[in-house]
């Protein structure tokens, strides 16, 4: 199948754990493509319905958010600066000339551009994806499920913040944007939320025992520390990925 990695973050010592305390199985061959290629999908999606999930200044302030974090797909030289984004004692860069500002695009603009760029082509290896595709055969997902919890594992990575703040009414709303975000059926996206699936099997955070959602729509993309982990790792054998994800199962509180 599916960050910058810094010079500090990409230090792997001894013990497996760089020094950001991630697994070197985090930076086997093909992974970090792996989360960069769905990452960006999951950003250029939500750029494309964000004028249908906001309105007002909050749509122009994540539109914006948006805009920076895409600006390579985008075209741009250098991302954007916008006004007010940075203090005015950096608005001079290092000889004394005054920053240049971008204006923000149209949200409706930069949706349409964001819906008409073709996709990149996803890394031809991947530990990940190979791990995601036998998961998904082994627990019968839905093709919902499997992209749920794709992209919950990579705003795990990358950090819940990339997001934008997508306030949600109820959990009706929540499967709605939801299955607005990933193209799906409503009706498959309110079946899996109310199976409660992937939470059982300690696969996504967010939902408490007595079955209330999150009220921001980032909280319903967040995969499990543990999923993350062991989903990474080698596996010899869809067995052996099976008594992996059996030992997660063990170890989750009884209150799951």
């Amino acid at each position: 199948m599916a960050t910058y990695v810094s010079p500090i973050c990409a230090a792997v010592d001894a013990t497996g754990l760089n020094s950001c305390g991630r697994s070197r199985a985090a930076y086997a061959p093909g992974n970090a493509s792996f989360r960069r290629h769905h990452m960006s999908r999951l950003l250029h999606r939500i750029g494309v319905v964000l004028p249908r999930l906001l309105d007002g200044q909050a749509l122009i302030r994540e539109s914006g958010a948006i805009e920076q974090r895409c600006w390579r797909e985008l075209g741009y030289e250098k991302q954007p600066v916008f006004d007010g984004d940075v203090p005015a004692f950096l608005m001079v860069d290092g000889v004394g000339y005054p920053v240049a500002l971008s204006s923000p695009a149209d949200p409706v603009e930069l949706a349409t551009r964001l819906a008409a760029l073709e996709p990149s082509p996803p890394p031809a290896v991947s530990r990940i994806g190979t791990n995601l595709d036998t998961l998904a055969w082994l627990l019968n997902f839905t093709p919902f499920e499997f992209q749920w919890l794709l992209w919950s594992y990579c705003v795990r990575r990358f950090g819940s913040g990339i997001l934008p703040g997508i306030p949600l009414r109820d959990a009706t709303h929540g499967c709605t944007e939801l299955a607005l975000l990933c193209e799906m059926p409503v009706d498959a996206v309110r079946d899996a939320v109310a199976s409660r699936r992937l939470y059982a099997w300690g696969l996504l955070e967010g939902g408490d025992a007595e079955g209330a959602m999150p009220s921001m729509l980032s909280g319903w993309l967040l995969a499990t520390d543990q999923f993350v982990e062991w989903i990474e790792q080698p596996y010899g054998s869809d067995t052996d990925l099976l008594i992996a994800l059996c030992q997660a199962q063990v170890s989750l509180p009884a209150s799951r």
